[in-house]
């Protein structure tokens, strides 16, 4: 019979048995007290699962060596975490596993017999297929037909700005972010002066001559965009530029006015599986279009990935001053694509860049959130506080270097005005995507970490077997879905 593992089958290794507990293993603590039979409950440590399974590797008529083919299972077996591993014995069933030690071999002519140990960190079995149900007004039901509770997945889409977001379970449970507190006054001290998902090239120019140098990631403009298929990114038109050195494109739009402090994040993907040198950076500009700061990607070399971000000042001569330079953590160099979002924020004379990477896998997987930095420059001398009135977006290839494909996905930016102590804020703006994994114990917000904004008194919680009613507040303001696997002891 065969398995899948980590979403893939070996047609060369198949299992011939598995051993594990029936439920879960698990520790009853105790205190025993003076006088009383029996004793005291303290605490239910659930431990973790082992599953022995019984391999068998056959190497006959494939014209290799069984060495070769052991090498390859045992390739594909290891892991840094675990995977979903489904038998054909329970193939409604998914365990999260990964292999401990070596495989214990009997070795004969053409094939193998081989112990494989499995450990589940997480004990519980899945159903294979998810579950998911949209909120009708503002109450999502669930249903768990499992035989023990599971965590869910919550995805809200906010439909008008709010400052807090809530899910509740009953009269005790619920999570929230946010500030609900009534007594405070509230107001919007972010508001949009722009936003653009790159769904059309209404209100953007292009540029075909540049008045400044950025040696960091700029270089000469004049080429095009396109816009994706699926009209949800822009990204070079490499046929548009020619020429030695960096040569690219760049489009340029006004803010709704002009702001003394602000933040603006750009988001981008990285498709690294096509090997290339790329150049990325969008500019702002003062009220005299002058540019004041960069916020880029370079990936100098064609034919590795080794992406850096950059963040540099100018001052009113042009003179660039870099306060940010980080390079992709090194786990980030196989994957074969990911997003990247960059955060500046200028709040009196503090400079503050913050970046962060994402990566969506598909359900029951998880959305994370990784390899986050950040990092402040205070402008001691004053000589970046020009007020800012628009920006702009450049893409860029090297010469006749393969070019790595790089997608603008979207650019926003917020006027900060000064917030009194105590007040609440829209910390949740208009088509927000808010998703709570119950699980990982990670709250997202447009893609970002939100942990800092959860509740206190809030927590995590999972819902019962069988039916399960959840409601949301604020009323009216969300559009929820909530998801869950059934999960078995």
């Amino acid at each position: 019979m065969n398995f899948r593992f980590n979403g893939k089958t070996n047609p060369h290794c198949d299992y011939m048995d598995y051993q594990t507990f029936y439920g879960i293993d698990r520790d009853v603590q105790y205190n025993e007290v003076l006088g009383r039979p029996g004793g005291v409950l303290s605490h239910i440590k659930e431990s973790v699962r082992t599953i022995e399974v019984n391999l068998l590797i056959d190497a006959y008529g494939t014209g290799r060596t069984l060495e070769d083919i052991v090498d390859e299972v045992v390739s594909w077996l290891t892991t840094n975490e675990p995977v979903p591993l489904i038998f054909d014995r329970e193939p409604d069933k998914i365990y999260y596993a990964m292999t401990t030690g070596g495989l214990d071999p009997s070795y004969f002519v053409t094939f193998a017999k081989v112990k494989a140990n499995f450990v589940c960190l997480d004990p519980y079995k899945y159903a294979v297929n998810g579950n998911q149900n949209t909120a009708i007004s503002d109450a999502v039901s669930v249903v768990n037909a499992g035989t023990a509770d599971t965590p869910v997945i919550v995805e809200a889409r906010a439909l008008q700005n709010s400052n807090y977001y809530m899910i509740s379970k009953g009269d005790e449970d619920y999570f929230m972010i946010g500030d609900d507190d009534l007594d405070k006054p509230l107001k919007d001290y972010s508001p949009l002066i722009l936003e653009d998902e790159a769904r059309s090239f209404v209100g953007w120019s292009k540029q075909t001559t540049i008045d400044f140098t950025d040696n960091q990631t700029g270089g000469a403009v004049g080429g095009s965009f396109t816009q994706s298929s699926s009209k949800q990114s822009f990204y070079l038109n490499a046929d548009s530029v020619n020429g030695n050195g960096w040569n690219g494109a760049m489009y340029k739009r006004s803010f709704s006015k002009q702001a003394q402090d602000f933040t603006t994040t750009v988001k981008f993907g990285i498709n690294q599986k096509n090997k290339g040198a790329v150049r990325f950076a969008q500019y702002i500009y003062d009220s005299d279009n002058r540019v004041i700061a960069s916020i880029g990607y370079t990936n100098p070399n064609a034919k590795q990935a080794i992406g850096t971000i950059i963040v540099t000042l100018f001052d009113q001569s042009g003179n660039q001053q870099t306060i940010y330079k980080y390079k992709n953590n090194p786990s980030l160099y196989k994957l074969d694509s990911f997003v990247v979002y960059i955060r500046l924020t200028r709040k009196d004379n503090v400079f503050t860049v913050k970046s962060w990477k994402y990566k969506e896998f598909p359900y029951p997987l998880r959305k994370q959130s990784f390899d986050e930095h950040e990092r402040q420059f205070v402008d001691g001398g004053n000589f970046y506080q020009r007020p800012v009135a628009s920006l702009s977006l450049y893409s860029a290839k090297n010469g006749n270097n393969n070019v790595m494909p790089l997608y603008i996905f979207g650019t926003y930016t917020r006027e900060l005005l000064p917030r009194p102590t105590n007040a609440r804020d829209m910390i949740i703006k208009k088509g927000d995507l808010i998703t709570i994994d119950m699980a990982t114990k990670n709250v997202l917000v447009n893609e970002e970490s939100y942990l800092s904004e959860k509740t206190f008194g809030s927590n995590y919680f999972n819902v019962d077997k069988g039916h399960t009613e959840l409601v949301i507040n604020p009323p009216g303001i969300f559009d929820t879905t909530v998801k869950w696997q059934d999960r078995y002891l």
